[in-house]
């Protein structure tokens, strides 16, 4: 039975490979139609859009590997059930819950690969990507992201503590220096709004150093113009999905400890802490269906099928996380659920099967 084990494993494990290969060659399709709008610009080039894309792709396999896992366990166990050797398993004595198990197995190494792809790979790859594009694209200002956004334009080298979904800047700091690289004078800000003749800053603080001393004066609003526009801040903002569990654990602590809301960082840190369930629930999914109507159908009606789940899963998930945050669910909760009600579909299915 461990040699079929084994054997199983290594047809789900290629089943899996040949999904990742079909998934990712279609998603950098429409990632190169999405960027040749900006080819042209400033150094942008077609080498820079492919390198942007390539060094991207690990973040995007990690958020599609749910469809990914449930694509490759149909592929490979279809493959068998094509070539009549899951009957003739059956009939030499395994029975279906040692199949289940054989996948599970092969799940738990799937499952690692991921988390090293979206934990360890994907964070600092993805942001070495971002901050490369948007350097070319803009060789006047420079930009560096490890401890909230740093930037620099011209002689005036600005600190963001966080930007908001809605574009907005919280917690600016400027600092001004002179052709001489002394400090000149400084500006802090509570809060940044973007409008048409640039930046408005809110509740600002100015500290204007003097050779007599340091003199300071408060205003309620100021109109800030830089280079720095929305634009650039999406691009080089770090997104909850591009943290690590790690760090994403550090920021939610650090917004609870100032009374902001993390409730959006909460939800991507659960929905990375139940991954591994995720995937395993996505797999075991998978199995019903190569028992069931889809035994003796191609792959290409797999491959279909397999998209269609994936999809619809992503979509639920999404829709149940959006919902979880505007009725104020609990991040866990939301997160959980849709996996739940994929392993509750899972278990069903094969209990119908048995």
């Amino acid at each position: 039975m461990e040699l079929l084990d084994r054997y199983i494993g290594k047809s789900v494990a290629m089943g899996i490979v040949a999904a990742m290969l079909v998934v990712m060659t279609l998603d950098t399709l429409i990632s190169f139609a999405g960027e040749i709008g900006d080819i042209g610009r400033a150094n942008y080039t077609m080498w820079q859009a492919i390198l942007f894309i390539t060094l991207s792709m690990p973040q995007k396999l990690y958020t599609l590997f749910p469809m990914v896992a449930v694509l490759g366990t149909m592929l490979g166990l279809g493959a068998l059930a094509g070539h009549q050797e899951i009957t003739a398993m059956r009939a030499a004595g395994m029975s279906l819950l040692r199949l289940i198990f054989a996948v599970l197995k092969t799940a738990l190494l799937i499952t690692a690969l991921a988390i090293f792809i979206g934990e360890v790979v994907a964070p600092p790859v993805v942001q070495y990507a971002k901050l490369k594009r948007v350097r070319v694209m803009n060789s006047q200002i420079s930009l560096n992201t490890d401890y909230g956004l740093w930037a620099r334009d011209g002689n005036t080298y600005i600190h963001v503590r966080r930007v908001e979904n809605d574009g907005r800047l919280i917690g600016i700091s400027l600092y001004l220096f002179d052709d001489y690289h002394s400090l000149r004078d400084t500006y802090t800000a509570a809060a940044a709004e973007y409008r048409s003749d640039g930046w408005e800053l809110q509740r600002v603080t100015h500290k204007k150093i003097t050779a007599d001393g340091i003199v300071q004066d408060s205003l309620p609003t100021m109109t800030w113009q830089t280079l720095l526009n929305p634009d650039m801040v999406n691009i080089v903002s770090v997104t909850p999905e591009n943290l690590s569990v790690w760090k994403l654990l550090g920021y939610i602590d650090y917004m609870q400890d100032n009374g902001l809301d993390a409730a959006s960082y909460q939800l991507t840190f659960w929905t990375k802490i139940i991954a591994p369930l995720t995937i395993t629930a996505m797999m075991l999914l998978a199995v019903p269906f190569i028992f069931g109507t889809m035994r003796d159908t191609g792959v290409g009606q797999r491959v279909f099928v397999g998209f269609l789940i994936g999809l619809v899963f992503y979509i639920v998930s999404q829709l149940i996380g959006r919902v979880g945050l505007v009725y104020h669910i609990t991040p866990a909760t939301a997160a959980l659920l849709p996996t739940l009600l994929v392993l509750g579909a899972g278990t069903y299915l094969i209990t119908r099967l048995r």
